[in-house]
């Protein structure tokens, strides 16, 4: 079964078919035709072409299904094992598949957008910018395109009348080759084209052109004039290297005045480039550049003839034209593409187009009425950069719209509208500085640069929405790559979460993707069913799409009945002097320890971005409760047997005063329909606005300390009320407040106080709070906390949660290392998101892989399979070990104690060391570090004396934050530390030659030991609990320093 007409080389359609059955919804899927589709299928050795005849054109399929039980009853023998499949006829190999996830995908070359039937091979031609007959056979040859045209001396006329030119003067195939062999894609030639008459419809004039020289990747950028060489060429630095990992080192271009001006050699000599110039006129010296402007120049020719545009549109067919032309073959590279060869895999072709075709948008829902047309004319201006989507010039009014759902009709295109509005570019001022891209929905940056890092959250447009574009010659669905998947049908299954594979491949999500980044969803098997379970539906549109539409209704009328009920705004005519900031729904699921929903949440925040200090706020700060506190609070209250409640304020930020005059738009979906052009001036503070954290913060300050509570000095977020009949701690994270005391009565008094000012949900014993699971054993005065759930999920979404059991978080017998410069940066595993749901456990629950996440999280900016899988490993350990978690407890009796270690010299990039410390309260950890030395130690001994500062930071915050909770009786903390030297250093005032360096802040800790706040005491190494903080450490003594953090499963 097939879901794409497109993929058919023969059809017959069906009226009133019959159906399939849904594997998840039992729904109906409706048969539409069927016919034959032909695949080339890998054997093992050789591609071959396979037709798949009497397939079943089912359009609401989610994926492709290719039956086992049709193919053996041909004949055929199909063995399979864990990891893949194998279909022979007799002897001969004529299919595999593959193993992913819990399916089994056949290995195919063949993909929709390829299949391209032979009256289409004017649309192709036309689709690549009118490409030459000659590269398209070779595409062919290769692969890229199957069906497409022949070159059989077939002439066209668009290209016949704006292509002509001279006959080039040739160079011998020694000459070329010895050419070739000597340029690196970090040499880049440039020039600027122009002045280009008439002017684009935004003003520019003039085309710098970037082309890397080895595969001849072209990057353009528009300029109003000449003088923004230098702002382009900087902004082009920086993305070539974010984006391909490429390090630029030799820049060509020819002697204009934009090359020699100052900022331009003193860019490039702070980026270490050599600047290479031409002989004056010379041009064919910095001929690769010239022969781009050419073919620029005539593809964009070709393009406005045909489409029959305003030359005015220049600007935007050239854009197109670099599109094309980085993925097309070209002489020096015959069969890959320039983007091919920056960014190590094929580029897509199923979503071009030809220019300025006939095409039709769809309106979204907020911008028309009931029986208005739910499509808009348009004339297709190319692709939406960094978008997926399409850019678009309404036929209409000729304003320029960005879409993602799109009906082509790739027909002799439409003339353009006469005096149609400007076209939507960032400009590169005079001052050489280019503008942040995107800065607004439906705008197109300024340039061509490669393709960013895939990204997981879907297209934010004004038109956006899941059809198919669909052209009137036999549509087409994108496959992933290049490629189309077939999966091969086992059995019916479950729907599961969104999880990245082992390797993690390019993913697909959602329908309908532009750029190279598709979500695959696992959680989807078979058959297509209905949308997932509405989480991710970040936007007003989507909630109304979801299938759980109902629930976010409420949960929006909820959120507008507490604005109201706070007097949140009055609807007021602006001021014209004044200007409104935007607002947006933001919606969340929250769930319980299980993973199971337990409310819909919808939340009104305004575009706090929008806001102007010092016009429309002053004061932006707001405290939250650290860790630390949190787990001192609750190791106090395991050992004094306190009572424990949860107690969340409802729409707390609405609580806080505005002090300036905020003028809002009205919400979507709750705009008054009696005052439609009415601005919301606010009077209490809103959530996104820059100042509601801090007014929300002082007026709770201004209601505990009214009601007898003392503010810690050491933490702002932590109140005391403390007499002889009365022991209340009251922990506050934002609207979320922990409360413990030692009556019932006295946290019932504390909630009665709460809601007389404030609309508070009482959540009971505290069991769940800030991502943490709390459980408490009160016959044994036991608190654990542990994040079992998070893991859980954590572990499904980067598939590991089948994986072998993993005893230590990081393997003691290898280092890591950054990447060589020469290694190429290819950002195509989620690394950073892993890396910061690993850094949020280290720092709540785990101090156990501390010291391993801040390993891997050096690498963040640059990093390689081997730091990915260094993360994974992590990842894998925790789901081994997931139940693992801190225990408070009253069983050991005791005071602050800490445990200082080093590890000298351990990074091997830098050579600078790693301090370690914790802290234990009554036995229960409560403060951990692992972290890099700001400097670098030449000694052993100052690498610990460094450790020994830190810890000691440490323990003067914390003796001051016990203090404040009432336990101020302790003299001296004890710090262990396992080198004598280090010691004695402490104690001594001795110097030498070895320590003179050291910066004097150091000596702060031989202070607090002679005054007693400290007392240094030496413990072995194997006896050094911190020593797991600073190195990775063997399985037997991984497992001894877990038991000694205290935690428990």
């Amino acid at each position: 079964m097939c879901k794409s007409r497109g993929a058919f080389s023969e059809y017959t359609a069906v009226k009133n078919g019959r159906s399939v059955l849904s594997a998840k919804t039992s729904a109906d899927l409706k048969v539409l035709g069927y016919g034959t589709v032909t695949l080339r299928v890998w054997t093992g050795h050789s591609w071959i072409n396979a037709r798949l005849e009497n397939t079943l054109h089912v359009q609401d399929l989610n994926k492709n299904l290719f039956s086992l039980t049709a193919v053996t009853e041909r004949g055929m023998i199909v063995t399979m094992d864990s990891k893949k499949c194998i279909v022979k006829r007799g002897d001969e190999v004529v299919a595999t598949g593959r193993k992913q996830g819990k399916l089994m995908y056949l290995n195919t070359e063949a993909s929709e957008e390829c299949h391209v039937a032979e009256d289409n091979s004017d649309l192709w031609h036309r689709r690549l910018g009118h490409v030459s007959f000659s590269t398209l056979n070779t595409m062919i040859k290769d692969g890229k395109l199957n069906g497409a045209p022949k070159e059989s001396g077939a002439v066209c006329e668009v290209c016949a009348t704006a292509k002509q030119s001279r006959k080039p003067f040739s160079s011998t195939k020694e000459e070329l080759e010895a050419r070739e062999s000597t340029r690196t894609d970090t040499s880049v030639c440039s020039d600027v084209l122009g002045p280009i008459t008439p002017v684009s419809k935004s003003g520019y004039k003039y085309i710098v052109t970037f082309i890397l020289m080895k595969s001849r990747y072209l990057t353009i950028y528009p300029l109003r004039n000449k003088s923004a060489v230098c702002g382009a060429f900087r902004k082009f630095l920086k993305e070539i290297r974010t984006n391909a990992g490429l390090n630029i080192k030799v820049l060509r271009s020819d002697n204009g005045g934009e090359y020699w001006s100052r900022s331009m050699e003193a860019l490039c000599d702070d980026k270490l480039i050599k600047h290479e110039f031409t002989v004056p006129h010379n041009p064919e010296q910095n001929g690769m550049a010239e022969r781009v402007n050419r073919t620029l120049v005539e593809m964009t020719r070709c393009m406005l003839k045909e489409s029959e545009l305003d030359k005015a549109y220049w600007c935007e067919a050239m854009m197109t034209a670099v599109d094309i032309r980085n993925v097309l073959p070209n002489t020096s590279n015959p069969h890959s593409s320039p983007f091919e060869l920056v960014f190590k895999r094929k580029p897509r072709l199923d979503h071009m187009r030809v220019f300025g075709t006939e095409c039709y948008a769809r309106v979204p829902k907020q911008k028309r009425k009931k029986l208005d047309d739910t499509g808009m004319q348009c004339v297709f201006l190319g692709y939406a950069k960094q978008r997926k989507a399409y850019r678009l010039l309404s036929v209409s009014d000729g304003s320029i719209v960005i879409s993602r759902s799109v009906t082509f009709a790739e027909s002799p295109a439409m003339r353009a509208p006469k005096g149609a509005t400007e076209e939507v570019f960032d400009v590169l001022d005079e001052d050489n500085e280019v503008e942040d891209p995107n800065k607004e929905a439906g705008a197109q940056d300024s340039f061509r640069t490669p393709p960013t890092r895939p990204r997981q959250e879907p297209a934010r447009e004004e038109h956006d929405g899941p059809t198919h574009s669909v052209p009137t010659r036999g549509s087409s669905t994108p496959g992933r790559d290049g490629e189309e998947e077939w999966m091969v049908r086992l059995e019916r299954t479950r729907r599961g979460v969104v999880r990245y594979e082992q390797e993690f491949p390019n993913v697909r999500r959602g329908e309908f993707n532009l750029d190279d980044y598709e979500a695959e969803y696992d959680s989807l098997y078979c058959l297509h069913a209905e949308d997932d379970d509405g989480e991710r539906a970040v936007t007003y549109d989507e909630v109304m799409k979801s299938k759980y539409k109902d629930e976010w209704l409420r949960a929006m009328e909820s959120e507008m009945k507490s604005l109201e009920d706070h007097r949140t705004w009055t609807l007021v005519d602006m001021p014209s002097n004044k200007k409104p900031i935007g607002c947006k729904w933001v919606f969340r699921i929250k769930r319980d320890p299980n993973g199971d929903i337990v409310k819909f949440k919808a939340r009104l925040v305004a575009k706090g971005f929008t806001m102007r200090p010092g016009i429309d706020y002053t004061e932006t700060f707001a405290p939250v409760a650290r860790k630390e506190s949190v787990n001192t609070a609750t190791a106090i209250a395991a050992e004094e047997d306190m009572e424990a409640e949860n107690v969340d304020v409802d729409t707390a930020f609405l609580y806080g005063d505005v002090e300036e005059e905020i003028y809002m738009d009205q919400p979507d979906g709750f705009v008054d329909q009696d005052n439609p052009t009415k601005k919301c001036l606010l009077g209490q503070a809103l959530y996104g606005t820059k100042q509601a954290a801090r007014q929300w913060n002082n007026k709770l300050n201004q209601h505990l300390v009214a009601q007898g509570f003392r503010r810690s000095d050491a933490d702002p977020c932590v109140y005391v009320r403390r007499s002889s009949s009365e022991y209340s701690i009251a922990v506050v994270y934002v609207d979320n407040l922990m409360l413990f005391s030692k009556s019932k009565a006295h946290i019932e008094s504390i909630k009665r106080a709460l809601k007389d000012e404030f609309s508070i949900k009482e959540l009971g014993e505290l069991k769940y709070c800030l991502g943490i699971e709390i459980r408490r054993k009160r016959e044994e005065k036991i608190i654990v906390m542990n994040q079992r759930a998070y893991i859980k999920r954590l572990a499904v979404k980067f598939g590991v949660d089948n994986c072998k059991d993993v005893h230590t978080p990081a393997d003691s017998n290898s280092k890591l290392m950054k990447p060589s410069e020469d290694e190429p940066f290819v950002a195509k595993y989620p690394y950073r998101e892993l890396v910061g749901a690993l850094m949020y456990l280290a720092t709540c629950t785990r101090p156990d892989i501390a010291h391993a996440v801040g390993e891997v999280a050096k690498f963040c900016e640059r990093y390689n399979k081997s730091h990915w899988v260094a993360a994974k490993r992590i990842l894998k350990y925790l789901k081994t070990t997931q139940g693992m978690g801190l225990v408070f407890n009253d069983t050991i009796k005791g005071e602050l104690l800490g445990y200082a270690d080093a590890s000298w010299a351990g990074d091997l990039d830098t050579r600078r060391s790693t301090t370690g410390c914790v802290f234990f309260l009554n036995g229960s950890a409560i403060s951990w570090k692992s972290k890099r030395q700001p400097t670098v130690a030449t000694s052993s001994t100052e690498a610990e004396y460094m450790s020994l500062y830190s810890a000691t930071q440490e323990a003067i915050w914390l003796r001051l934050l016990l203090k404040d909770m009432g336990y101020d009786g302790q003299d001296a903390t004890l710090i262990y530390q396992d080198n004598q030297g280090c010691i004695a250093l402490a104690k001594n005032p001795v110097y030498h030659t070895r320590t003179k360096h050291i910066d004097i802040k150091f000596h702060f800790l031989r202070e607090k030991v002679e005054r007693g706040t400290i007392r240094l005491e030496y413990k072995p190494t194997d006896e050094m609990i911190a020593d797991g903080m600073t190195k990775a450490l063997a399985r037997d003594k991984h497992e001894k320093y877990v038991k000694g953090l205290g935690m428990k499963a």
